[in-house]
């Protein structure tokens, strides 16, 4: 008999998972009689209940492909069928003591039987087999496409990071994930999974040392039983991706390294794209602030810049806006003051009651600025936001008379920060207030002028910010 491959055991084994011993007996056991029923794969163990002559007999034959049978000097005869899985035996089963009045087609047909088990044994094993190849690749594919919508569903860095170490977690079915990035050449975490909590994810892994620091300075993988880590490369090596301890305790393999590598190819797409949102919003943002000095030399009795946006977005950090909503609403806020320019300045200063001509003109300017701001493509997510910031919450505002809901979030906050400085700064026609009787007066047209969630916010706000401080920075 031929050496026994690991793949012959697994036939072997499936042979007798789906055609047991007991059910082979059971079937032909009252045609047969009343015979013992074995089944031998070369082990030794499996042999020791037999004689030694019977072992001779028996490993003699074995190398045979075709049923045989044989006698033993007392007269007990045995009938065996070689397991033959692409022409190699791989073991026998065999019936010892069968009924003399056993007829010979009976016998053939358990033999064919038997033959079709095997068979069927050896398709199923390479079945398994295949998809065990296909398998991590049918995974890969599936995680390209759920990589693809984690990077459209933001372009915040962290926060894409943070999904892809949770994915590759779940996907390679590991207690640890962790993606460092390379900042001045030091390894910075961007995102793990399973962690101890009193390990803190700022820790900085200096270059080439450790695991991680070696694979962001060597590019090589690192591929042990317990731990993978691989480089993020673009042109140079961008960070690494760590994934060690497999939930059920199995070494990894050449399959584990495949999907890893496929998730940190689209890491480095994902990692790409987040730095260049974030350049675009560095050079929008300059472009603003550049704008909002030039309107900032037209506009008097307003808040400290630094003093305005804080308000703003701490309002908008309370209430959990979204990444997009508060950039819009950031923008908008630099921005407010657009259409002004095109206001006269005999307007702007006059410190008496406008006429009703001179009012009409100051209450086209959000709509001028709308305007303005809407012309480039990358502002247009502001120009909602500034266009209703004169809205009112009981629908008494203008340009459109929007109440409640209807008013876009961003400007309910804006219109709020608004008439705080508005207060506490003073205008050409009334004089300044201080911040509690600001807050007091804001408070007391909540529900009426203002939302009054944004007005709960926006008092948390000033009384957590020192706005005192912020305001002597004018």
């Amino acid at each position: 008999m031929n050496k026994v491959t690991a793949r012959d055991k697994e036939i072997f084994e499936n042979f007798l998972r789906q055609m047991p011993l007991q059910k082979l007996r059971r079937d032909y056991g009252a045609l047969l009689g009343e015979a013992a029923w074995w089944v031998f794969n070369g082990s030794s163990g499996r042999a020791d209940s037999f004689t030694r002559k019977f072992l001779k007999i028996l490993r003699k034959k074995m190398g045979e492909t075709r049923p045989f049978s044989f006698e033993e000097p007392k007269g007990r005869r045995h009938f065996c069928i070689p397991l033959v899985a692409e022409s190699r035996a791989i073991g026998v089963l065999g019936l010892s003591g069968f009924s003399k009045g056993a007829r010979q087609e009976l016998l053939n047909i358990l033999a064919h039987h038997v033959d079709l088990l095997v068979q069927n044994s050896a398709k199923a094993e390479e079945l398994g087999r295949l998809s065990a190849t296909i398998r991590p690749r049918a995974v890969a594919l599936s995680t390209v496409h759920t990589v693809h919508r984690i990077i459209n569903s933001t372009l915040n860095l962290n926060e894409l990071m943070s999904r892809l170490a949770h994915l590759t977690a779940q996907v390679l079915r590991v207690q640890r994930s962790a993606i460092h990035l390379v900042e001045q050449k030091t390894l910075v975490c961007k995102g793990r999974v399973g962690y101890p909590k009193n390990k803190p994810a700022s820790a900085r892994i200096a270059w080439g040392k450790k695991t991680e620091g070696s694979v962001a300075k060597t590019a090589n993988v690192i591929f042990r039983k317990r731990l993978l880590c691989v480089p993020l490369i673009d042109e140079d090596v961008i960070g690494v991706m760590t994934v060690s301890r497999k939930k059920d305790r199995k070494d990894f393999n050449y399959f584990d390294l495949e999907i890893l590598t496929t998730l940190a190819e689209e890491a480095v797409i994902a990692v790409k794209n987040a730095q260049l949102y974030e350049e675009q919003k560095k050079v929008t943002l300059g472009t603003i602030r550049s704008l909002a000095v030039i309107l900032g030399s037209r506009v008097t009795h307003s808040l400290p810049t630094e003093a305005f946006l804080r308000l703003v977005l701490g309002v908008a950090g309370h209430l959990r806006l979204g990444e997009e909503e508060t950039q819009a609403l950031h923008y908008a806020a630099l921005l407010k003051d657009t259409a002004k320019v095109g206001i006269p300045e005999s307007i702007l200063k006059k410190p008496a009651k406008l006429t009703g001509e001179e009012y009409l003109s100051l209450r086209e300017h959000p709509i001028k600025g709308a305007k303005i701001v809407q012309s480039f493509e990358s502002l247009k997510p502001v120009a909602p936001i500034i266009l209703y910031s004169r809205e009112k919450y009981d629908g008494t505002g203008y340009p459109e008379g929007l109440k409640g809901e209807k008013i876009p979030i961003g400007a309910r906050i804006l219109a709020v920060v608004n008439a705080f400085e508005a207060i506490v700064m003073g205008r050409p026609y009334r004089n300044q207030s201080s911040i509690d009787e600001a807050l007091e007066e804001i408070s007391r047209n909540g529900g009426t002028q203002f939302d009054p969630k944004v007005v709960e916010a926006f008092v948390k706000v000033v009384q957590k910010e020192n706005v005192r401080r912020l305001l002597k920075k004018k």
